[in-house]
Parts: C-alpha cells; sequence; structure tokens
C-alpha cells in the first residue's frame, strides 16, 4: 500500500479516536467509572500512538540525502518500539488505579457507562477495520496493536457494567 493512503487511514483512524477520548473522559467523570476513566487513558495513548505512527509515515516518505543515506525507514521501528513501550506503562498505571479503588469502589452510573463503553467498541471496531488492511508496515501494525488493545479494553468495560 502506498504512503500516502497509510497517512489517510491513520489520519482517519487519529480522528475516531480523537472523539472517542472526549465521550470517555466526560462519561468517566460524569458516571464516576474507573473503567471509563482507565479506557480512556488507552485512548489517549492510543492518541499518541496514532499521531505517531502518522508522523513517523509522513518522515519515512522522504527520499534519502546526505544525513540518512538510506532513506528515514528506521523511524518506523522507533516509533513501533515507543508504542509498545506506551502499552506497557498505561497497563501498569490501569493495575495500580485498580488496586486503589480496591478499598473504597465509588458507586457508577452503569447505564450511561455502557452507552459510552458501547461507542468505544464500535469506534475501535471502525479503526481496527480502517487500519486492517496495512499489517506489513512495522508503524501501521504497532499503530493496529494499539487499537486492538482498545477494542479489548472496551469489551471489558462493557463486561464489567453488565
Amino acid at each position: 500500500m502506498k504512503g500516502t493512503a497509510l497517512t489517510n487511514r491513520l489520519f482517519r483512524a487519529f480522528m475516531i479516536t480523537l472523539i472517542i477520548l472526549v465521550g470517555e473522559v466526560i462519561g468517566g467523570i460524569m458516571s464516576r467509572s474507573l473503567a471509563l476513566l482507565s479506557d480512556a487513558g488507552h485512548v489517549l495513548i492510543d492518541g499518541l500512538s496514532l499521531a505517531l505512527s502518522l508522523t513517523a509515515g509522513m518522515i519515512m516518505r522522504r527520499a534519502p540525502d546526505h544525513r540518512a543515506t538510506f532513506g528515514y525507514q528506521r523511524i518506523g521501528i522507533l516509533a513501533a518500539l515507543i508504542n509498545g513501550v506506551s502499552l506497557v506503562l498505561i497497563a501498569a498505571f490501569i493495575f495500580v488505579e485498580a488496586y486503589r479503588r480496591l478499598g473504597s469502589p465509588p458507586e457508577v452510573d452503569s447505564t450511561l457507562m455502557l452507552g459510552i463503553a458501547a461507542a468505544g467498541f464500535a469506534g475501535n471496531l471502525m479503526m481496527a477495520w480502517i487500519l486492517g488492511d496495512a499489517h506489513h508496515d512495522l508503524n501501521v501494525r504497532s499503530a493496529w496493536l494499539h487499537v486492538i488493545g482498545d477494542t479489548l479494553s472496551s469489551a471489558g468495560v462493557i463486561l464489567s457494567g453488565c
């Protein structure tokens, strides 16, 4: 797939991520749901991941020059590494916050939480579909893995609200 098509896919996924992020932050605060807020944290990292992948994709299209005689293809590998590390960090944060809330769980508006989680799940499925054909590119694959992780997280939020 050509670089421009990948950039367009990453941009569309990034815009969907922003919409989901705003909805989950507002819904998480209104419903007092750690599940939604933690998913919003994951979506924030997804947004940063997609922005990083989008930026790396644009840099990778540059022609070789005197500073990069082989071109800028390695930037995609660096973006994939950063995306992988960020997944581990957000998982650690969610674990710590969940442990802290075990002692005094707040009252959660599960109806609002379920509605927002379902919308987030649908948005994540849409992003996975948008990015789905580009797995030969490590940069886009790392962004896709972030989206798949968030899709599973949204499914977990839905299950926790049932």
